[in-house]
């Protein structure tokens, strides 16, 4: 795939991200469903924080530095910090349309000679820079059935 597909292929599956945040409330953006145990389940506002935090930071740590020829120290890898819990809901839009931003401007700038042999495996399988923005839809998008459900434990619970 080019940049521009993964592009598109990005900008598809944030538009199906978006179309669950939007409806949403800040006590449904805020409340966790209850503790299992495996552990206390993120809240959406979390899981949405999430998406955008990855993006930033395998852009930042992973991608950009192969696109450039550099490759990441093996600890670098694909686990960014956990997400805060209570941001409102217009940081959290902020968040995810500025991590968007900043990547449709770094595939805008994606240079003629840049270095598709040059991989990094940062915890998955070695990948190059624009392998790895490939695998964020993926990632992002496994994140929706997340979404559903606590939408759909907030709905069944009355949380609104």
């Amino acid at each position: 795939m080019t940049p521009k597909e993964v592009l598109a292929e990005l900008e598809r599956v944030r538009a199906d991200t978006i179309r669950r945040f939007y409806p949403l409330d800040q006590k449904q953006l805020d409340a966790r469903p209850p503790a299992t145990k495996e552990g206390q389940p993120w809240s959406l506002g979390e899981i949405f924080m999430h998406v955008a935090i990855d993006e930033i930071y395998l852009r930042e740590l992973i991608a950009r530095p192969l696109r450039e020829g550099i490759k990441p120290p093996d600890e670098i890898t694909y686990l960014p910090p956990p997400p805060p819990h209570g941001v409102s809901k217009n940081g959290i839009q902020f968040w995810l349309e500025r991590a968007r931003s900043q990547t449709v401007a770094f595939v805008d700038d994606w240079p003629a000679d840049w270095h598709p042999d040059l991989k990094h495996a940062g915890g998955l399988e070695p990948m190059n820079p624009l392998e790895w923005l490939e695998g964020y839809g993926s990632h992002e998008a496994f994140h929706h059935r997340q979404l559903d459900a606590v939408i759909l434990w907030c709905r069944e619970t009355g949380v609104s």
